[in-house]
């Protein structure tokens, strides 16, 4: 029965979510074989996915930048306790921002010209777009989030910033690859969804974080925001550091971290500066990072 909901959204519970889908997507129904060779590679000009986690919540299919859910019921929908669930279902999703269509599985194999066509209806549609929100919870629109990191420069390290590599003669300590730009941003992030700090998702204890490459738990928590349906709009972030020269490589750690994201370059603003000589950083002890994050629905 496919009644997945989870109720939390930490990174072990992400993953679970993750397998799940994949491997419902490895057995699809009859109807949603029909249906997806019509709403893949952008067919119908929006960009939909098959079985994404969304708010604890697997679809069978959705569209993240339209906030469009397309699911398709089996005959199991009608029994019992379940269109009281999938009503619950579909009103949690709309609170989210999303729109909820459904169809039977006899009306995508008997009457697909009809599902088609109210699938693009609601796509040509003008729908209301979602105000900037303060109220938080499910319905909010637009949130902030602010992140900050430090490490210290040892010798024997190499390093890492904004995903990129950088000839130095010292690099960052820490148990991932230390990229404290990259993790600031993860923070900034993961802060505007209420969803803790990189921290807890990726522990310092963890083996599997041990030299884990920064890149990843960039990409994991643009995954990790998805699931409660938001998306990243713009990152702003100062880089902290007298010793090597940062200016010259932000284009490319801007490249570098939009393919990670997925985003336009333009929507990721670096800075870079020293603190005349003073504290840990003047000393060149280490390298801090600031970050700011705009997410939204």
């Amino acid at each position: 029965m496919r009644n997945n909901r989870f109720e939390t959204t930490d990174a072990s519970t992400y993953q679970l979510l993750l397998d799940k889908a994949r491997e419902m997507r490895q057995n699809p129904t009859e109807a949603e074989s029909i249906l997806w060779s019509y709403l893949s590679d952008n067919k119908l000009g929006v960009h939909f996915r098959r079985q994404h986690p969304v708010y604890g919540y697997i679809p069978d299919f959705v569209s993240l930048k339209n906030q469009i859910i397309i699911e398709i019921d089996g005959g199991y929908h009608l029994e019992g306790e379940q269109p009281e669930k999938d009503a619950e279902r579909t009103r949690y999703l709309n609170q989210a921002g999303f729109v909820v269509l459904r169809f039977t599985n006899e009306e995508v194999l008997c009457d697909i010209d009809s599902v088609l066509e109210d699938i693009t209806d609601l796509i040509t549609t003008p729908q209301k777009s979602a105000l900037p929100s303060c109220t938080g919870g499910v319905g909010g629109g637009f949130r902030i989030g602010m992140g900050y990191d430090v490490h210290r420069l040892v010798e024997g390290r190499e390093l890492w910033m904004g995903g990129i590599k950088l000839e130095h003669e010292l690099g960052l300590l820490g148990h991932s690859d230390a990229d404290v730009l990259i993790h600031a941003i993860c923070d900034a992030i993961l802060g505007a969804a209420n969803m803790r700090d990189i921290g807890y998702h990726f522990p310092d204890t963890s083996a599997e974080t041990d030299g884990m490459d920064s890149k990843i738990i960039l990409k994991k928590t643009i995954e990790l925001i998805a699931t409660k349906g938001y998306q990243l709009v713009n990152i702003d972030a100062t880089i902290c550091a007298e010793r090597p020269k940062m200016n010259p490589h932000i284009p490319e750690m801007q490249q570098c971290m939009a393919n990670v994201i997925g985003c336009d370059v333009d929507a990721i603003s670096i800075k870079a500066t020293t603190t005349e000589k003073l504290g840990f950083t003047g000393r060149m002890e280490g390298i801090s990072a600031y970050a700011v994050a705009l997410i939204e629905k």
